[in-house]
């Protein structure tokens, strides 16, 4: 472990394997791994804070939930996108109210236009599923960015176990998830 972040943490390490010693943290179980992951969230490097959000994704560990879903407000935003992908690995339902919050944050559109980086905010809503996410998937449904609306779809499909596609238009598509999630309460 000690190699590991005396590695990540040294600017003068390449940034390949900077971002191969922060990866490998994640697999490892140990406290030390744990807190250095924790400080390579805040890190000024922001491909350190991308490999910090995925290992901590990795690791599994829901104790990290908020330190990472506070960096869905990341200033770059690759770290935002990893972030979200990250929570998605997690699949903590407390996590779903911020991914939504992100999804309607105005720093993720340009001049009126939403930004690729929403797509990933609710393919995470998706991953985690349940009750929680019915609501965000919901409104994602009628987003007016094509690719937020067919992640939504996407999303129906992972938290339903089926689809309703074969047969039917987009338009139809999305409202038969808006009924479906209607009659469970989304």
């Amino acid at each position: 472990t000690a190699t590991l972040v005396r590695m990540a943490s040294d600017n003068e390490t390449p940034p390949p394997q900077r971002w191969v010693a922060v990866r490998a943290l994640g697999k490892n179980p140990s406290d030390a791994a744990r807190d250095a992951l924790i400080a390579f969230l805040a890190s000024d490097n922001a491909p350190v804070r991308i490999a910090a959000c995925y290992a901590i994704g990795e690791r599994g560990d829901r104790g990290l939930a908020g330190r990472l879903a506070a960096r869905l407000e990341d200033k770059a935003l690759l770290v935002r996108h990893a972030a979200a992908d990250g929570l998605g690995m997690l699949r903590d339902p407390a996590t779903v109210p911020d991914l939504a919050r992100a999804l309607d944050d105005p720093s993720n559109h340009y001049r009126g236009t939403s930004m690729w980086v929403r797509r990933h905010f609710v393919e995470a809503i998706g991953a985690i599923g349940g009750e929680h996410a019915m609501v965000p998937l919901t409104k994602a449904l009628d987003d007016r960015d094509p690719d937020v609306a067919k992640a939504a779809v996407k999303g129906f499909e992972q938290v339903a176990g089926f689809s309703y596609g074969q047969g039917r238009s987009d338009a139809e598509e999305r409202e038969a998830w808006r009924r479906w999630a209607g009659q469970r309460g989304g």
